[in-house]
């Protein structure tokens, strides 16, 4: 994309960060002046793109500190420089070698432009619990992370959330009492 495509909707030198986009998405895309705090849905890429292009005028929207395990529904905007937002206390499925956390990745398309990357983890407790985060491709250090839980009418009844949880240790451990309840307990809050 060439720069006469592409705008900077703020100057630095206000101390506020610049924001890269194509010229064709600022157009079509309202700026918005609230970011919310839970969603029981999944967002669209066209409401996740407007976040992210709005976030430069409202430096509240920007958390400095790591959640915790947020409870579903939580949309938490961080920098991801400052911020190690994938610590966030939840046990999320790993690769086959049983190290790393396994991840999807894609592009996201808003308005036919390729403009957002999406990174989606799924929970190694609870199968339809699952964090997304999100970027702009032109400005990857602000990240947009969602927490839901999305039980559907397939998934009923196949797998409970302790049958899933012994079944993912293959570290031989096993579950506290606790340690299930302090995942599960934000997983199904509603």
């Amino acid at each position: 994309m060439s720069n006469k495509e592409m705008v900077s909707t703020e100057t630095e030198s206000k101390g506020q960060r610049k924001v890269f986009v194509p010229n064709k998405l600022l157009e079509c895309l309202p700026r918005l002046s609230s970011l919310p705090s839970e969603r029981l849905r999944w967002n669209t890429n066209e409401e996740i793109a407007s976040y992210l292009i709005s976030f430069d005028r409202h430096d509240e929207w920007l958390s400095c500190s790591l959640k915790t395990r947020p409870k579903n529904g939580s949309i938490i905007l961080y920098n991801r420089k400052k911020v190690k937002y994938r610590k966030d206390g939840y046990c999320w499925k790993k690769r086959k070698d049983g190290k790393t956390t396994r991840e999807d990745h894609m592009k996201l398309k808003v308005q036919g432009t390729e403009c957002l990357y999406g990174c989606y983890v799924h929970s190694s407790i609870v199968p339809t619990f699952h964090r997304r985060c999100y970027w702009l491709l032109q400005n990857p250090d602000i990240v947009l992370v969602h927490y839901l839980n999305v039980p559907s009418q397939e998934d009923s009844g196949k797998c409970s959330p302790l049958l899933c949880a012994v079944n993912e240790r293959h570290d031989s451990l096993r579950w506290s009492r606790e340690e299930l309840l302090s995942q599960l307990k934000p997983m199904c809050t509603y």
